[in-house]
This record gives C-alpha cells, sequence and structure tokens, in this order.
C-alpha cells in the first residue's frame, strides 16, 4: 500500500475542484497540490455532452482547459476509478482510495457534485439500454443506443423512439440531444408542467410547444411506473394512467442529490447538503467542499440548498481555494442565486432568480407573451427579483445585476421591461460607473481609468 503526503488534496476534477486548485496555486506557489477523480479523463465541460451527441461539438473540444493545464500550473492529477476516494479519516488528515493507496493532506477540498437520483421504478434498475445524463459516459451510452435504434427501426420498417423521465435541464438537453436520430422522444414529467423549477406555467406551455415542432412530446403529469422488456433491454413503459408505450431506449434524468456521502460517513454535518461556513470550511477540521454538494443560503429568498450550476461551482471553488491557500484578498461566500442559460434547438431561455413567487407575500409580476417569446419580470419592495426571457435574450446581463446590485427600480418605467430591453445607457451615470468598476476593478481607480502602457 503506497502514501503520498500533498499539502492540499482536491477530491473532484470538475468546475469546482480545478477552479480551487488554480486559487491554490495563485496564492501558494511551493505547497503541493494532488487532484483526484473517478472519471478517467482530465477536466471537461459537463455542460457540454449534449451537444457532443448532437453533433455540435467533439470529444478534442470538450475540454474544459487545455492538455498541458495540470502541468503548467504545478499540480499532480489522479484520474480513473482507482483514484476514486473510499474513506475520510478527517482527524488523521488521511484518504484512502480505491487501490488502497493513502493520502495524507494538510487541507483538503471535497467537489465531488452530484450524483443522479434513479427513482425506484419497477424494471428499471439492470437494463443496459437504461441511460443516466450526467457524465461523458452516460453521453456515450446514450450515443449507441440512439445510433442502434435508428439502425434497428429502419431495418424493421417501423418508427424509433426514445423515453426519457424527467423534463428538468438534464432531461430536456437529452432530449434534444438525441431528437436527430429518432423519430419521437417521449418526455414524461410528474410535474404539471414541463422545467418546473426554471419556468412557470405560461412559459412551460409556450416552450412545451416549441419542443413538439422537433418531434420532442412532453407529457406531464405522467410519469413512468414500469419499463418492460425481454431479457436485458427495456421495450417498452407503462405509464401511471396505465398506458404502455414502446421505446428504443430510456434516459432517466428525475434529478440530482449532492454526492457527498463521502463527507457524512466522515462525521461532516449536513442539511440539503454539506453545512459549510462563509469560508466554504465544513464541520470537518481543514476540510473544505465547493460546488453541487453544498448547501448554499439563496440571498432572494434566504432558503438554504444546494445550487446545482457550472457557475456557482467555479465561484465557490474559487472561494474554497483562496481561503484554503490563506489569500489575504480572499472573500467570503455569502450566498447565490440561480441563473439559468440554456438553448433548444433555435429556443433561447435565461431565468434567474424568483419565478414563480408565493401568492400574498408582496411580490408583483410584469408579463408578455408575443408569437414564440415570452418576458416574466418579478419584482418585489420596488426591486427586480427574478426573471424569465424564453427567446428575448437581449441584455439578460443587465437585469442579472439589476437584481444582483438591489438596484431601486423607479427610475425605469413598464415599458422598459416588457417593451424595450434594458441597456447600459437607460442606468444613471452613477450608476454606470459603478459597474463598469463592478467587472473591470483592475482597470480602474478611483479617478478613472488607469493609464495602461
Amino acid at each position: 500500500m503506497s502514501e503520498r503526503i500533498v499539502d492540499y488534496l482536491v477530491i473532484g476534477n470538475s468546475a469546482a475542484g480545478v477552479t480551487a486548485a488554480e486559487q491554490i496555486r495563485a496564492n501558494d506557489a511551493q505547497g503541493s497540490v494532488l487532484i483526484v477523480g473517478r472519471e478517467p479523463y482530465a477536466v471537461y465541460g459537463r455542460p457540454l455532452i449534449s451537444y457532443l451527441i448532437a453533433g455540435k461539438t467533439t470529444r478534442e473540444r470538450l475540454g474544459w482547459k487545455d492538455s498541458g493545464f495540470y502541468d503548467r500550473i504545478g499540480i499532480e492529477c489522479l484520474v480513473g476509478p482507482d483514484a476514486e476516494v473510499v474513506s475520510l479519516d478527517p482527524e488523521a488528515h488521511t484518504a484512502t482510495l480505491a487501490d488502497g493507496s493513502v493520502v495524507t493532506y494538510g487541507k483538503c477540498l471535497l467537489a465531488t457534485g452530484s450524483i443522479p437520483f434513479t427513482p425506484p421504478i419497477k424494471g428499471l434498475d439492470g437494463r443496459e439500454n437504461v441511460h443516466t445524463f450526467f457524465t461523458l459516459d452516460d453521453a456515450e451510452g446514450v450515443w449507441e443506443d440512439a445510433r442502434r435504434a435508428r439502425q434497428e427501426a429502419d431495418a424493421e420498417g417501423r418508427s424509433a423512439r426514445a423515453v426519457v423521465i424527467g423534463s428538468g435541464m438534464i432531461g430536456l438537453k437529452a432530449a434534444e440531444a438525441i431528437a436527430g436520430y429518432v423519430d419521437e422522444v417521449c418526455v414524461f414529467e410528474l410535474a404539471d408542467r414541463i422545467l418546473p423549477a426554471a419556468l412557470d406555467a405560461q412559459g412551460s406551455e409556450l416552450l412545451q410547444r416549441l419542443l413538439d415542432r422537433h418531434g420532442i412530446m412532453c407529457r406531464p403529469g405522467l410519469s413512468v411506473q414500469e419499463a418492460c422488456g425481454d431479457g436485458r433491454r427495456a421495450t417498452s413503459v407503462i405509464l401511471t394512467n396505465g398506458e404502455r408505450t414502446p421505446c428504443d431506449f430510456i434516459v432517466a434524468a428525475v434529478g440530482a442529490r449532492p454526492n457527498s456521502k463521502l463527507a457524512v460517513d466522515a462525521g461532516a454535518q449536513q442539511g440539503r447538503g454539506l453545512v459549510c461556513g462563509p469560508d466554504l470550511q465544513t464541520s470537518l477540521p481543514d476540510v473544505y467542499a465547493a460546488g453541487d454538494l453544498v448547501q448554499v443560503t439563496d440571498v432572494l429568498t434566504g432558503d438554504e440548498r444546494p445550487l446545482a450550476l457550472w457557475p456557482n461551482a467555479v465561484e465557490q471553488g474559487a472561494c474554497a481555494g483562496r481561503y484554503m491557500a490563506g489569500a489575504p484578498d480572499a472573500e467570503p461566500f455569502d450566498g447565490a442565486f440561480a441563473v439559468n442559460a440554456v438553448d433548444f434547438f433555435e429556443t433561447s431561455l435565461l431565468t434567474a432568480g424568483v419565478i414563480n413567487p408565493p401568492e400574498g407575500a408582496g411580490y408583483e409580476t410584469l408579463a408578455r407573451q408575443e408569437r414564440d417569446s415570452y418576458v416574466k419580470f418579478v419584482m418585489k419592495d420596488g426591486r427586480l427579483c427574478g426573471y424569465i426571457l424564453l427567446n428575448r435574450p437581449d441584455n439578460a446581463g443587465v437585469y442579472t445585476a439589476l437584481i444582483k446590485d438591489k438596484t431601486e427600480l423607479s427610475a425605469f418605467p413598464e415599458e422598459a421591461f416588457l417593451d424595450m430591453p434594458l441597456e447600459n445607457l437607460d442606468f444613471s451615470r452613477d450608476d454606470r460607473w459603478k459597474r463598469l468598476h463592478a467587472f473591470y476593478p483592475s482597470c480602474l481607480d478611483d479617478r478613472g481609468w488607469k493609464e495602461t502602457r
């Protein structure tokens, strides 16, 4: 059994872990850094796996960092099943890998992300043509079955059909990716609308119609209660209303859970995710966490929950890395709010903050639908706290900044939201200056632009 001794151990080779490693190295040029990850790949853009299947990108272009990234910043990276951390001893400051080797660390970051939740549906487990849609390997499996479905359907003179269970972002991106291979994608969703966490009823209804044009049939209010087949492959599903639907393969995308078992088994405090302080240190000594497995405060509602979004993982990873390395400019992570930006075929969707406000809580809404576009703005106490921009992406960043900065909206007429998207010049000179200073602090001083030579 081998043993390593490192100053910093990063468990998880994706957005949060890699960003943390960058910040550790930026603030500690000498400390040894080891990243370990179960997937046998260098860090890649996980949100891009649907584009791989759809033919919009390649394996080579999935990489989030270039091939020389790890060596260039002087960190070691171990990947593959043998590099998975199977146990953590926070008192001894050791981690045991699947191959039996032990790593002794000074400080440790948990960046293990989230794992798919597979519902306990009869006949689903163990089928070789049932897939989740979280990793590159998942995407490869879906891709192989999609091509196989097309070939077999053509040979047998029938339609090819895929079933997707769940209509969240992951489920709908999977549906979009495989729509080019099969004749029909059936998306089943137990909730009463698609994208229930990111859209309201009106926006969901419009998006459902737009997806239907591409052979994606969404059926909210229905789910799968049993997968049926002969042997190891599912050939049909029985729905919660008793209806049977044939299929060539299934994508299960019901949801995700924080991948926090390693930390919890080691004694870490957990709520809906790992509980961390503003420096993102867990309740375990010298153990930090960042990304999907962390419980964060929604700064708009006060709710405590994981926020499984790539930008949030990057921000938390940077924060944790700075604190781990003792950076003098480290700033606390005080919370965040959800921001989504996604395309489905020619349809663009951007959402942020509170989009389904509770009744009687003092919220006001402005909404308008025109043909294939829909906008909605949610306000409270004279400030913007959420928006939906479906097929009207103009200046979404301005609206996000309004939410983040808690800008008073009294100076803006209603038409500035529904009729004419806000632009930078709609703000006062002082507000424009504040926003410029926030985005470009290295180029500005208190008097204006710094001289550049």
